[in-house]
């Protein structure tokens, strides 16, 4: 043997020496240190972990008629690599699904391993889909979230997005508890991904998500929608909020608000449609004001119904001029006569009486510059700037509204509070909820007095002397007797 190759036979011998070394480090390093982890990837190639989809839970109206519920429907998905024919396949989808032809054969091409064509497909359109055979085509069941009365309830409702995840009104507000928890199934499988019949199988049940009962009344809902819509499109308003609330509690029977939109095809709608204007937009309440400012006086005994002052049309506050409306001087006036003609200058005259720091306080009584603390996702909350903050003026323009800002749900609660006897409760939607561990009803939340019961019902007397001799005599009923106030408020941006 010469020396080359000998040379070449201990290279050869060296490398056989270094790699047994290397393979037997290898094979001591899996059967020590490596162990755990080599026995969790064979136990995670024979075990399948899957998630068990809660139900969302159903959303009804205090009698029991269904406001939004869950539907399992099919989406189409596509893996490219196993269609042959792209443009064929696009042809023959493209009428069923609503879509372009080329767009689907572009999502096709698009170089993506798997992809969905269009989710929560209508069971007849993926029944006439799955007719048509079309290899590395398939079907993945998903929730759909459903509204049976459309855009009835839009704004309280509010909507699941394509996440399953609530936005606004309830939907938002409640989903953690509209959700539910997922559960879990722990299958131990063969290498051909067949379930072991003696394997290892373990199961978390899913928990599903509670059904909600509404304080709305469905039939008020729809009625309360039908009058605004009529109203607006008769004024030619850009928008508007009706509130229906049950004085004794704060229960919630009616919320509107439009422009609207429908929650089963949000996509389509004005992204302004979505903001609800019973909570979510703030105005100047204007002249309904009034009976929060003569409330605080008769409470405090600084004026009585019949408390007369000399009206020259206008009022002189921190040298500030403010006006009636039109400017008109009524003559002797008393303080029940400022409700019925909504008299500016005698809001002033009594706000006079009562002094800024107790205005202010009557203010912060009744539920102003605060959340209301409603069960709705959005709310805002107006303002009511600190009296610190106050100048002189601001006493007499406070007391007909101007100079600070409310939600219409805000204003229905303080109207509320003198409605049942001067307490003020906290809104409220939802009137119970039903989980597996039963039914949890809600407890209405009384606030706080607000002014005492004497001056509830002296206040209640002067509205409806309000509709019935003053300016609100369009809202009189024959059948009832109507407290009201009117209001102009100043808007700005709407």
């Amino acid at each position: 043997m010469d020396a080359v190759s000998a040379r070449r036979l201990r290279v050869v011998f060296w490398l056989l020496a270094l790699s047994t070394v290397v393979l037997a480090a290898r094979i001591t390093y899996w059967q020590t240190v490596g162990r755990s982890a080599l026995l969790g990837l064979a136990t995670g190639q024979l075990r399948s972990d899957l998630a068990i989809p809660a139900r969302r839970g159903v959303i009804r109206d205090r009698n029991g008629a269904i406001l939004a519920t869950t539907v399992d429907l099919r989406s189409l998905y596509a893996v490219p690599g196993r269609i042959p024919d792209h443009a064929g396949a696009a042809a023959r989808l493209g009428p069923l699904l609503g879509q372009d032809p080329a767009a689907i054969e572009k999502a096709l091409g698009s170089g993506a391993e798997w992809l969905y064509l269009k989710r929560r497909l209508p069971e007849e359109v993926a029944e006439r889909v799955a007719a048509l055979g079309v290899p590395g085509l398939g079907f993945e069941t998903e929730p759909k979230r459903l509204y049976p009365n459309e855009t009835v309830g839009a704004h309280v409702l509010g909507f699941v997005n394509d996440d399953g995840v609530g936005q606004y009104g309830v939907e938002g507000r409640y989903d953690a508890a509209l959700r539910g928890t997922d559960g879990r199934l722990l299958v131990e499988r063969d290498p051909a991904n067949r379930a072991l019949a003696t394997g290892l199988r373990t199961e978390v049940p899913a928990r599903n998500g509670a059904d909600l009962t509404l304080t709305i009344d469905l039939v008020f809902q729809a009625a309360a929608e039908r009058e605004l819509r009529a109203a607006i499109e008769k004024e030619g308003a850009r928008g508007g909020s009706v509130v229906v609330l049950d004085p004794k509690d704060g229960a919630i029977l009616a919320l509107v608000s439009y422009p609207t939109f429908d929650p089963a095809k949000v996509a389509q709608a004005d992204p302004e449609a979505l903001r609800d204007r019973s909570i979510a937009w703030t105005y100047e309440p204007g002249s309904t004001m009034k009976a929060v400012t003569v409330s605080g006086a008769i409470d405090q005994r600084v004026v009585t119904p019949s408390t007369t002052y000399n009206d020259v049309g206008y009022a002189v506050i921190g040298g500030r001029r403010l006006n009636n409306a039109l400017g008109k001087a009524w003559g002797p006036t008393t303080v029940r006569q400022v409700l019925e003609r909504s008299l500016n200058a005698g809001a002033a005259f009594i706000a006079s009486r009562l002094g800024a720091e107790k205005l202010h306080d009557y203010l912060g009584r009744f539920g102003f510059g605060v959340p209301t603390g409603v069960d709705l996702a959005g709310e805002q909350t107006g303002t009511v700037r600190p009296l610190a903050e106050w100048y002189p003026v601001d006493l007499g323009t406070a007391s007909f509204g101007q100079g600070l800002s409310a939600t219409p749900l805000q204003v229905a609660a303080a109207y509320a509070a003198i409605a049942n006897g001067g307490t003020l409760y906290r809104p409220y939607v939802v009137a119970s909820r039903r989980d597996v561990d039963g039914e949890h009803r809600t407890v209405p939340v009384a606030v706080r007095r607000v002014i005492a019961p004497e001056t509830a019902a002296t206040l209640r007397t002067m509205l409806t002397s309000a509709v019935d001799n003053g300016l609100a005599k369009n809202a009189s009923l024959a059948a009832y007797s109507v407290a009201g106030k009117t209001g102009t408020a100043q808007v700005r941006g709407e």
